[in-house]
């Protein structure tokens, strides 16, 4: 065998170590840390459980934001609460939580890459249709 091969293969073996140990992406951490996540944003109406005014169960239909991950995260458990804020793995959805002159100063957003800022919290009411959510502090095509 020539020093070549030799060198080649040793070359190619230091390589594939290297990716075996290298150590995977870290979780993301619960409010009052700061992320960013990028994504496609995208638009779903839900139809909401709601009381009328005589007290009887009706339906009213809400629209949300949603952040389509390109490629799925995990997010630690909250130590200072967590039977709100648990531990998740494999979220490839985010709902995000904007206010309403968001809605309407970025709508053109809706189906393209962005990127959101904000702080993550876990979804605990009817409202919330993602196991994990991103209160949006800002709102940017990257």
């Amino acid at each position: 065998m020539s020093w070549l091969r030799i060198a080649s293969s040793l070359l190619m073996a230091a390589t594939a170590c290297a990716a075996q140990t290298a150590s995977p992406a870290r979780c993301l951490s619960y409010e009052p840390a700061v992320v960013k996540l990028e994504g496609a944003l995208t638009s779903k109406t839900y139809s909401e459980p709601s009381t009328n005014e005589g007290g009887a169960q009706g339906n009213k239909a809400e629209t949300y934001w949603l952040l389509k991950l390109p490629h799925p995260i995990c997010v630690d458990e909250d130590p200072k609460a967590p039977d709100l804020n648990s531990a998740h793995k494999d979220l490839g959805l985010i709902q995000l939580v904007v206010d309403p002159a968001t809605y309407k100063s970025h709508s053109k957003l809706v189906g393209k890459r962005v990127i959101a800022t904000g702080t993550l919290f876990g979804g605990s009411t009817a409202h919330h249709h993602t196991l994990v959510l991103l209160t949006v502090t800002t709102l940017e095509q990257p």
